[in-house]
Order: C-alpha cells, then sequence, then structure tokens
C-alpha cells in the first residue's frame, strides 16, 4: 500500500496533447499539488514528443526504468492488455479510473474479470476501476482526473466508494478549515476494497480520522475485525440503506432482519461511528481534533442567556452532567459580574461579564476545575458599527489564544460555537487552530461521539463469552446426520450448548398422545408435526393446558383438521406432547447467517406477535452476556422483565445465558442458516428459562 501513497516515479498511460485529454489533468494535478518524483508518459498512439515537458514513450516496455506505480485513463477494452504489459516490465501498483467494467452490463463483467486474471498473474494490485484512485498531501501526489486545488494538510484520511462524493469532501476543506491526510475512491473495489485502505490508514501516522463513504459491504467480517483493531475513530456513511428485499422467511429472524439492523450491530461492536446525515462528518472531524473527554461532567458557558438555556437542554437530551462547581469557582465570578443581577450557575449566563480580559479568568478556572471533564462556549462575532463601546468589546474581542491555552494546559475539550456572518465566520475560521463549531446542536452532540468514543476505546477489544457444557463434537455429529427445516426436533441440538426445551414426545395418533401425556404428566400441551406448518400458531396448531385423556384426544383430532383446512395437501406427521410450562414472559431468541458479516443473533420480545412488535436488537455472533444485557436494557420489553404493578423481576439472567449460547451454536455452526426459539418463556427471577418451541434450517 505504501507504494501507492508514495511512489518514487510515475507513468501515466494514455497522456497526450489533445485538449480533451483527460491524462493531462492527472498532471496538472500532480504539478499543482508538487509531487517531486519522476513522471512518464505512455500512449502508443500520440505522435508527441512530450507533454508539458514530460516525456513521451509509445510502450511501457520502452520507458528508461521501473515505476513505482502506472495510473491508466484509458477505454476499459484496453485496460486489461495494459495491465497485462505493466505486469510484464514489472509495475506492480496501477491506478484505473477508468469506467466500462462490472458496473455496466454490456459486456463489462467480462472485462472485469479478464483485468482482475491478469492482475493476479503478475501480481499486480489495482485501485479501482471506475473511481478517482489516490492522492496524498504529504508529498504531492494527486491522481484524480479532476482538477484540484491542494486541500490544507491535515490528519483526515477518506476512503470512498464514489468519485463525486470524494470530491465533495474535497470542497469542504478549505472553508472548515479540515487539513486531509491521504485520499483514496476504490469505486468497483475489484482488487484493492474499503478494508484493505483502513488497514493501512490505521497504521499511517500522518491519518489521526477516518472517513468512510460506502454503497456496499462485501466482507463484513473483514471490516468489522480491521475496525476494531484500530485505534482512531472511524466515521462512516453508507448509502444505498433501505431495507432488504422481500424474503421467502422460514423464521421470524429473517423476517424482521434486514441488513442495515445487522450493519448498525456490527459497527456498533467495532466502535464505528456511523453517521445518517453527510455533512455530520465534518463536526466529528472537528471534535476529535479536541482533547479527550474521559466524562460526562460539563461546564457551558454563553454571553446570551437563551443560548444558556439551549445548551442546558442539549446537554441534558445528550447525557452529559453538568458539573457542580466549587463555591470558589462561583465566589470570583461574583467579582467580575458588572451589575451583579444574573444569577451565577451551570450553565453560565456571562452577559453581566463586560470584561473580555475576565472571560479568560473563567475559561481557565473552569476547564483547571477538577469537576470538569469539558466545557462549551457558544457566543457571536455580529456585523456592528465599528466602535469603543462595551458591546464591540464584548463581542470582537479575540479570546481563541486564551481558550486553546486553558485547552491545552487542562487536557480538556472546550467545544466552540461562534455565530455570525458566513464570510467572517471563515475567515476566522482559517485563522485559528481551534475548531469552530456551526451550531449549538451538531457542538454536543459530537462532542458526546467523542466521549462515548474514548469511554468504548478504554474498555479494551471485544471479547465473547463462551459458557461451559457446550458439546461441540456431538453437535457437529448431529448436524451432519440432519438438514433443511427442522422442527422442534432441534432441541436435541439445543440441549447440547445446555438450552433446555420441555419434557417432550411425539406421536403420529391420538392413543399414542394420551399415552405421552400420561407420561409425561398433566397438564400438557400439544402442537402439530407438520413440514407444512412451519408457524404452527397460525395452521391452528397449538393447544395448551390440556389436563386430561378426552382433551388431548380432542385436541389431536382439532389439530389435525386445522391443519387440513390451513393446507388441504398439507402432510400430518403427528403432534408433539409437551409438559406445560408454568408462568412467565415470552420471549425471543433467534439467528441467521448473514452473506457479508456472518452469524448473527436476534433477541427481544416473543410470542406470536414478534414480528408485530419488532422490539429486537441484534448481536454479531460469538457475543458476550455483557454486550446482550447493555441491548436488551435498551428493550420496551425490559420493563416487563424487570417487573412492573406488582410482579416480581424475571430471571434476565437466565434469558442472557441462553443467548450467548445461542451465539456460540451459530458462529460454531455456520451451516445454520436460520434459527427461532420462540417462545423463551423466563420465569419469575432465580427461576430460570426455557425454549418452548424451536425451528432451524440447515444449509
Amino acid at each position: 500500500m505504501e507504494k501507492f501513497f508514495y511512489p518514487e516515479s510515475i507513468a501515466i498511460i494514455g497522456l497526450s496533447n489533445r485538449e480533451t485529454n483527460v491524462s493531462r489533468i492527472i498532471l496538472a494535478n500532480l504539478v499543482r499539488w508538487g509531487f517531486h518524483g519522476r513522471i512518464f508518459g505512455v500512449n502508443p498512439t500520440a505522435k508527441d514528443r512530450q507533454v508539458n515537458g514530460i516525456k513521451m514513450f509509445k510502450h511501457i516496455a520502452d520507458l528508461p526504468e521501473v515505476p513505482t506505480l502506472a495510473v491508466a485513463m484509458l477505454p476499459a477494452r484496453f485496460i486489461p492488455s495494459m495491465v497485462k504489459e505493466c505486469g510484464e516490465f514489472g509495475i506492480k501498483r496501477v491506478a484505473i479510473p477508468a469506467a466500462g467494467f462490472n458496473e455496466t452490463s454490456d459486456g463489462g463483467g467480462q472485462l472485469a474479470d479478464e483485468l482482475l486474471q491478469n492482475a493476479r498473474r503478475y501480481q499486480v494490485r489495482l485501485v479501482g476501476p471506475n473511481c478517482l484512485t489516490v492522492a496524498n498531501t504529504a508529498n504531492g501526489l494527486c491522481l484524480p482526473f479532476s482538477p484540484l486545488y491542494p486541500p490544507p494538510k491535515g490528519g483526515l484520511s477518506i476512503i470512498t466508494q464514489s468519485g463525486g462524493i470524494g470530491l465533495v469532501t474535497l470542497n469542504f476543506f478549505r472553508d472548515e478549515n479540515i487539513g486531509l491526510a491521504k485520499f483514496a475512491s476504490i469505486g468497483n473495489k475489484l482488487d484493492l476494497d474499503e478494508v484493505d485502505f483502513l488497514n493501512y490508514f490505521a497504521s499511517d501516522p500522518e491519518t489521526k480520522v477516518i472517513f468512510i463513504y460506502v454503497e456496499s459491504i462485501n466482507n463484513g467480517q473483514a471490516l468489522i475485525e480491521a475496525a476494531s483493531r484500530c485505534d482512531k475513530p472511524i466515521i462512516m456513511y453508507k448509502s444505498n440503506n433501505t431495507a432488504a428485499g422481500g424474503k421467502a422467511a422460514v423464521s421470524h429472524t429473517a423476517a424482521i432482519s434486514n441488513n442495515e439492523d445487522i450493519i448498525d450491530s456490527a459497527l456498533e461492536r467495532a466502535g464505528v461511528i456511523r453517521i445518517t446525515k453527510f455533512h455530520d462528518f465534518i463536526p466529528l472531524t472537528k471534535v476529535f481534533a479536541l482533547p479527550p473527554m474521559k466524562g460526562k461532567r460539563v461546564l457551558a458557558m454563553s454571553p446570551a442567556g437563551g443560548f444558556s438555556v439551549i445548551m442546558a437542554d442539549l446537554c441534558e437530551k445528550a447525557g452529559f452532567e453538568f458539573a457542580q462547581m466549587s463555591q470558589g469557582f462561583y465566589d470570583e465570578i461574583s467579582h467580575y459580574a458588572n451589575a451583579g443581577i444574573i444569577k451565577i450557575s451551570n450553565p453560565l449566563d456571562m452577559g453581566d461579564i463586560y470584561n473580555p480580559k475576565w472571560r479568560t479568568e473563567i475559561f481557565y478556572s473552569g476547564l483547571h476545575d477538577d469537576n470538569v471533564d469539558g466545557a462549551f462556549y457558544l457566543t457571536q462575532w455580529p456585523k456592528i458599527p465599528a466602535g469603543n463601546d462595551i458591546f464591540s468589546g464584548v463581542f470582537h474581542t479575540d479570546l481563541s489564544h486564551e481558550l486553546i491555552g486553558a485547552m491545552r494546559s487542562s487536557g480538556k475539550p472546550l467545544g466552540f460555537c461562534l455565530f455570525g456572518p458566513s464570510n467572517s465566520i471563515t475567515k476566522i475560521k482559517n485563522n485559528l487552530s481551534i475548531p469552530i463549531f456551526d451550531g449549538p446542536e451538531e457542538m454536543v452532540a459530537s462532542l458526546k461521539i467523542q466521549q462515548e468514543f474514548y469511554a468504548r476505546k478504554r474498555l479494551g477489544q471485544f471479547v465473547p463469552s463462551r459458557p461451559a457444557g457446550l458439546a461441540r463434537d456431538e453437535a457437529a455429529r448431529w448436524l451432519d446426520a440432519h438438514g433443511g427445516v427442522i422442527g422442534e426436533e432441534s432441541g436435541e441440538l439445543l440441549r447440547l450448548y445446555g438450552i433446555n426445551m420441555p419434557v417432550a414426545q411425539t406421536a403420529a395418533t391420538a392413543d399414542e398422545a394420551v399415552a405421552a401425556a400420561r407420561q409425561i404428566g398433566y397438564p400438557v400441551v400439544m402442537k402439530v408435526v407438520s413440514p407444512d406448518a412451519v408457524h404452527k400458531s397460525e395452521a391452528g396448531g397449538v393447544v395448551a393446558g390440556l389436563g386430561s385423556d378426552e382433551a388431548v384426544a380432542t385436541a389431536f383430532a382439532s389439530i389435525r383438521d386445522n391443519l387440513l383446512a390451513y393446507k388441504s395437501d398439507a402432510v400430518f406427521q403427528g403432534v408433539r406432547v409437551a409438559a406445560m410450562a408454568g408462568p412467565g414472559h415470552d420471549m425471543f431468541i433467534g439467528g441467521l447467517l448473514d452473506i457479508s458479516f456472518g452469524p448473527v443473533l436476534v433477541f427481544g420480545y416473543g410470542g406470536i406477535y414478534v414480528e408485530m412488535f419488532n422490539d429486537t436488537e441484534r448481536a454479531l455472533c460469538p457475543t458476550c452476556h455483557d454486550e446482550v444485557a447493555a441491548k436488551l436494557a435498551r428493550l420496551k420489553c425490559q420493563a416487563i422483565l424487570q417487573g412492573r404493578r406488582g410482579q416480581g423481576a424475571s430471571d434476565i439472567a437466565a434469558f442472557i445465558d441462553i443467548a450467548v449460547r445461542v451465539a456460540c451454536l451459530l458462529a460454531d455452526f455456520p451451516q445454520i442458516k436460520e434459527l427461532d426459539l420462540n417462545p423463551v418463556r423466563v420465569f419469575a427471577a432465580g427461576g430460570g428459562a426455557l425454549a418452548l418451541d424451536a425451528r432451524m434450517r440447515i444449509g
């Protein structure tokens, strides 16, 4: 990867003197950005001796040395053979901005296959095709084919699947005083993808923050592993996020999960900050230029009382706590007040403090207070008539040095929001090293994300739980002997992983059902056994609370008749008779195999309305007890499990244990494509939990 961003020499293939030649723009960008390496031009059809002073060659093999990197802006049909020539000559890195490959339906897929085959044969690594390729402010490398001025140097590196989105992000840099480190537009990501560049930027000393724009995630497991290892903030905007298409759902799990739910859960596991508004990457980039916030206690300040109230609302909603300032801090402020008519508190209304020098003392004292983890300051730079009046001093005094000094000295962040005419604010942004936020909402929200990011990183990398009593070898043998859709027989597998189901027997006739009920002991529940009734309740295939032989015999006939009414050609294999479970709350645990992220656990409120309420959470497999507990706490059904209106608490720990065991089962055996445990009856605290019904699809 280093050769893509730090090439000693570059061959521009397709360069010519024609005014419409796009490769000339690449050359102009390299010159404009100050690239100091050697540059060659290659074009077999051009008659130019030189282009803008760059010596031209007919063929790659004619070059006087092997360039580190080649960039080829040619029609797609010529690209595969060009990569072959590069490989034969010894060029191992090629950037391909050209389009016309697997993003098209007119033979592009075949060209893409041929291109990749040639790259693999000659061990050539590719960026693209169909992209802007790469740029690096450290050495003046700029290979995009759009004319670009060099942005400010800084710590943000960008990975984008869209070239157009990449150009838009670059346009924000100067006005917002954000500095770029490196840029990678990956397009069709035929060879190198976002995971490759993420791994590189994670170790790049010049990269401090990583922004990723993607439209698809093909290798989710590798992405999450790379992001989990990365200590730097990763901000991701993923588009193309409509719900997954319709599925012929064998399980509730497949019906209530879509790819975006899974992506959210996966990114959360890895500590990736996912944004849903494109512009949000700007304030988040700014906030990570501040010192890390190590707690939730804040001091909010403004010379306008209204803004103090606004920040009070925003901070409380975000989950911040207002610091309990020392009496000495308040006593100090009282000496600075002009009229003494404003109540001194936190949030702090500084409207009665006219002397700018006194405000700098407050910044210093506030940030150095042991009870403060971070601060906010919101003010304005209005367009007002010039003069030496009080308000000119209040609003047109530069306090940036004092703000920055207090921050650097205390090691604590201070969010600075400044209102005013856009041209004035832009000039101020470009002259300060401290980030300036455009509004209190983005300032407070961004600093909260920063605080949570560092809190998560202090916990270290995720460590999955693996409870005792997981009979993996026996489970493997069971799965080898089974396939397709499995009903309650799947309980045999579940028990091997410590997940219990009620004692049950299968009966093919009414007499067998009665005999089974007597042996199990009344009361019992009966459920239909049929490959045509995956969802038994819908087929009228569940009868509970049976307390006698007569009731069992009657229920047997009723279940059979209900099945045939539900589906006239259904195969009736009998019933399963099980002991009735005691009272409790019905929950749901399921799982599925996602094509990109692997096995995924789904859990939440259960019963026959699981799809209607969709009160569920997701976690990648395997998971851990703490992760399941934290996600369970977000659900509405958590209040039911905790006990309300005189009802005692349920055995939440037992439910979490089953969820963790299911996650281990799914992680150990990806041939389980879908799995439902519904309902999972959770009994009173200390009473445990029991999976009352189960089904799975084995691929």
